[in-house]
């Protein structure tokens, strides 16, 4: 049993004053074969919309990526052919409903000079419009035309106005911000992040003795600013009380602060009910595997 480093829940209660690991790793896109190419390219996005969402979606991928840079090339595609290794295209289209709506507002009913003194609640007619926006995405290989991605989030939102509102969003003005998030969840999706993270200590003591759970909570305060004495303290007290889920879990989170993955995962698993915490590990160590093939075909 490796006792290397590490976090979570377990469904128990969380302390008022928690301790957590601070960590950082290598987060793959949730469509990593797309997040594998080197190049991409702006195919045609139609639609009254599209050129905006084009230009916004080459805006994301131009700033956006784990340190910093640009994380694609981004090639412009000409006359000759696709000289990228992936194409975006789509459709990217906004339409706007009108009517009347009825609503209960307030009017001044009785002044005094320029000062209202008593307002009233009447009924008034207001305009209600109905804005819907259509970004169907996709990304497919330029050799083969094979799709890698294919999403479809639609947006809506309704802007009601009223005689005296003041400051409401046009439709043109919501549009453009739809357009932007499109173009911000597309970017979620295709590319990996290298970020910092933060996990809970798992502090329960069930099961231990009085002097066990006073040791284990020293440990626990230790493992802020000696996280290695506190690992080896851990890991003597799983030889006298084998099997506890808290010492099982803090084990994978040190693990895991390690970059120790699969001794990691194999930690939370032995804890029991924490899938969330394996399925993160598995995800960093296939990360940190694509950041590395990247740097070397780099």
């Amino acid at each position: 049993m490796r006792f290397m480093l590490c976090l979570a829940a377990l469904g128990l209660a969380a302390p008022a004053y928690a301790e957590v690991f601070e960590m950082n790793g290598h987060f793959p896109a949730p469509y990593r074969e797309v997040s594998l190419a080197r190049s991409i390219g702006i195919d045609r996005i139609a639609g009254r919309d599209g050129m905006a969402l084009g230009l916004a979606i080459e805006g994301q991928l131009s700033r956006r990526g784990p340190d910093g840079r640009p994380y694609y090339d981004l090639v412009a595609l000409s006359r000759r052919g696709p000289d990228a290794d992936v194409l975006v295209s789509g459709m990217a289209d906004a339409s706007v409903r009108e009517g009347d709506v009825k609503r209960k507002v307030e009017q001044c009913a009785e002044k005094q000079g320029d000062k209202c003194v008593r307002k009233d609640k009447v009924e008034a007619t207001c305009l209600q419009e109905m804005v819907s926006f259509s970004s169907p995405l996709r990304v497919a290989r330029s050799d083969d035309g094979r799709i890698l991605y294919t999403q479809t989030r639609p947006q809506s939102e309704t802007i009601t106005t009223c005689p005296g509102d003041k400051g409401k969003p046009s439709p043109r003005e919501v549009v453009a911000r739809m357009v932007r998030t499109a173009a911000d969840r597309f970017a979620d999706d295709i590319l990996p992040r290298h970020e910092d993270y933060r996990i809970r200590l798992r502090e329960g003591r069930e099961g231990m003795d009085k002097a066990m759970g006073q040791a284990f909570k020293d440990s626990i305060r230790l493992s802020q600013r000696d996280p290695v004495a506190a690992r080896g303290q851990w890991a003597a007290m799983a030889g006298t009380l084998p099997g506890h889920p808290s010492l099982l879990f803090n084990a994978g989170l040190c693990a895991e602060r390690a970059g120790d993955y699969a001794g990691a995962e194999h930690a939370y698993r032995q804890a029991g009910g924490a899938e969330e915490d394996a399925t993160r590990v598995r995800g960093l160590a296939v990360g940190r595997d694509d950041a590395q093939r990247r740097a070397t075909e780099g």
